[in-house]
């Protein structure tokens, strides 16, 4: 079916945290929201229809997860990502943060270090120090506009007797690489080599823009495969984050007992009973609405720079391959860190995600979101304009 992407839905008192929750988490509730990594998009009708099908029964008991999930998170990556995935493998999981928490703590212990690449989605962080855990941060290099690997900084950090887990984010929020074969051979290399686990984080993997090619990092290599625990979930590709569905790959049976043992210990495995109906109409109905997606989300981000190149110079977008979450280089306004986000979210009135949430290395920057319909991109870049010209 065709949709429409310029569509205006609104959100408002519909618990939604990007738009009812803007005050408490940015400052100002009147800010245009830009921020929180959800789209402002309609998601796909084999979704709704499934969701409603359910809800008419009326009888919410506990669920159970169907094999239909494990065959449709292994069509998936198989079809748009080229691996193939044993259904074996896969294990079903809330969201991908509590993962990431999980695997802390089934695989450190307090005092252990796991490296990170910063600036980088700020829950890494969160489950290693919220779990008495220390980050050793393996910072990316900028340079000229682009985010590299500091690979001699990886191989220092991976002998580290304390280092036991690495995060890949890949593609990486929110910087919007999306880490080359090369690259991704590198760190899996180190990280064998240091008898460290990864954990890669692939649930910005649909959404690669202009060209670029995602490659799940366990699909290059057996040995990569077997210390690898892959994320996936179809929420943020068709915008059902709220009903809190993921797949987990974890081919090593040994990673995935560890890690099934401590959700256990969780208590943390139970899902509500439209996450596997909705993750599986997803990934099994849905493709036409990704390939819808792309190219609006590559208009968004082509009239985004053209617009600032046009008329902020000072704020310049890192070219993004992946995502619909822009880095905003702002290093030439001479705004930084609180003032930088005074500027946006109190003078402009546009909620952005800070870009020191995300490690110090972001205090020049912010990320804005661009999974929104044209006109809402328009009107934000417009009260951005108007402060900007005050100031600059």
């Amino acid at each position: 079916m065709q949709y429409n992407f310029d569509e205006i839905i609104n959100r408002r008192h519909t618990q939604s945290s990007k738009w009812d929750n803007v005050g408490a988490r940015v400052g100002n509730s009147d800010a245009l929201p830009m921020w929180v990594a959800d789209t402002d998009f309609r998601c796909p009708q084999p979704v709704v229809d499934v969701v409603k099908a359910r809800a008419e029964h009326a009888v919410y008991g506990y669920p159970f997860v169907v094999p239909e999930f494990r065959t449709a998170t292994t069509n998936w990556v198989k079809k748009r990502h080229g691996w193939e995935i044993d259904p074996n493998w896969v294990v079903f999981a809330t969201g991908i943060v509590p993962v990431f928490n999980t695997m802390v703590q089934a695989f450190t212990r307090p005092g252990d270090e796991v490296i990170i690449q910063r600036p980088v989605y700020h829950p890494f962080g969160y489950a290693i120090e919220d779990n008495d855990r220390v980050i050793s941060d393996n910072s990316l290099i900028y340079r000229d506009g682009r985010y590299t690997v500091d690979f001699e900084d990886l191989e220092r950090r991976a002998a580290n007797s304390k280092a036991k887990l690495f995060f890949l984010c890949n593609p990486h929020n929110p910087v919007g690489r999306v880490w080359t074969g090369e690259e991704l051979r590198k760190m899996a290399e180190i990280c064998l080599k240091h008898q460290i686990i990864m954990i890669s984080d692939e649930i910005h993997s649909d959404l690669v823009l202009f060209g670029h090619r995602h490659i799940p990092i366990s699909s290059l290599d057996e040995r990569y495969q077997m210390n690898t625990v892959t994320c996936y979930a179809p929420s943020k590709t068709f915008n059902i984050a709220g009903l809190r569905g993921s797949g987990i790959v974890v081919p090593n049976p040994e990673i995935r007992k560890k890690l099934e043992a401590q959700f256990k210990r969780n208590r943390s495995i139970q899902q509500n009973v439209f996450a596997v109906p909705a993750y599986v109409a997803a990934y099994e109905e849905c493709e036409d609405y990704l390939e819808q997606l792309l190219p609006y989300l590559e208009d968004n981000a082509t009239y985004l720079e053209q617009f600032l190149k046009s008329h902020m110079p000072k704020i310049k977008l890192v070219a993004p391959e992946a995502t619909y979450l822009m880095w905003l280089d702002c290093s030439e306004t001479g705004l930084s860190g609180d003032a930088l986000a005074h500027f946006f979210v109190q003078e402009s009135k546009v909620a952005v995600s800070r870009g020191d949430g995300f490690g110090p290395q972001g205090a020049d920057f912010v990320r804005l979101n661009i999974g929104c319909p044209r006109t809402t991109l328009e009107e934000g870049l417009q009260q951005i304009l108007e402060q900007y010209r005050k100031q600059f």
